[in-house]
This record gives structure tokens, sequence and C-alpha cells, in this order.
């Protein structure tokens, strides 16, 4: 019996643990997105915080109605509209044309974006059997010629294929 009473007394403070390691990591992501949202001169609100949050708790990009569904909490869907396009607008987040002609959402890794203006340079890679959508950097950036009296703005490069996951 003591024996038992030991185990069980263990089992708690290994969720103790656990609790206090999540809650630890749920404030670092707190501060690293108010941070962001200061870094891009975006006025901190919860939404916003959330939104961010969110983005960074994921490896892939995320479509508008998988950020909603992530979200706790309500709020119409008009505030979220405006909230990612005020985040593209301002280089915190960049947009992915979605082979199913959805749009989605991803964070700029680079950290040199801007407003009106994206530097983030990488592949964008659709999994045909999860269909989830990644950012892959890119050792060598592929050099793209443009016929003469053409001035390159900026490019996307996309590819399919099977995830590590799913491979």
């Amino acid at each position: 019996m003591e024996n038992f009473l030991f185990l069980q007394q263990c089992c708690k403070n290994k969720e103790i643990i656990v609790v206090l390691r999540d809650e630890k990591r749920k404030i670092a992501k707190m501060r690293q997105s108010e941070e962001l949202l200061r870094h891009h001169g975006i006025r901190v609100t919860e939404i916003r915080k959330e939104i961010v949050e969110t983005l960074l708790s994921r490896e892939s990009a995320l479509s508008c109605k998988e950020i909603k569904e992530l979200i706790p909490g309500e709020f119409d869907r008009v505030t979220l509209y405006r909230t990612l396009n005020t985040f593209v607008e301002q280089g915190i987040i960049h947009q992915i044309a979605g082979g199913e002609g959805t749009i989605r959402y991803a964070l700029c890794s680079s950290g040199e974006c801007v407003t009106h203006h994206h530097e983030d340079r990488h592949i964008h890679f659709r999994c045909t059997a999860c269909g989830l959508t990644f950012c892959l950097e890119y050792h060598t950036p592929p050099k793209l010629e443009v016929p003469k009296g053409y001035k390159l703005g900026s490019f996307e490069i996309s590819a399919t294929g099977l995830c590590k996951t799913c491979s």
C-alpha cells in the first residue's frame, strides 16, 4: 500500500512538472508574439496575439478556417480576415496559394520582411497525402532569368510530394 501511495505521488509530481513546462512554453509564445507585433508597429490585442501564437505553434501553413478553429473564444470572421491582411501588409506573415484554391498563411521566417515587401525566399511544399503545406528553406536559391525588358519583383516556387511524416 505504501508503494502505491508513493507511485500516486510521483505521478502527481510529474503531472505538475508537465503542466508547469507547458505553462512556461505558453508564456514564452505570448512574449514572442507580443515582441513580433511591437517590432512591426502593430498594436497588441488579444486576437492578434492568439493568431501569432497559433501560427508559431504549427509547422505547416494554415488556412483562415483552420486558424479560426484553433483559436479559443468567439470573434467574428471579419476581424480575422482584417487581422490576417494587416499581418501580410506589415510583413509578419505571407500568403500561399493552395492547390485547391485556399489561401494559407505562414509566418515570415527571414525576419527581413517589411511593410508591403516580402523577402522570404523558400519553397512551398504541399503534401499529397496529408494535404499540409510547409515552407521549406532551400540552401542554394535558384537563379531566375527573365526575358529582356522584364524586371523580376518576386517569385514563388511550389512543389508537391510526400512530407517527412507521410513518406
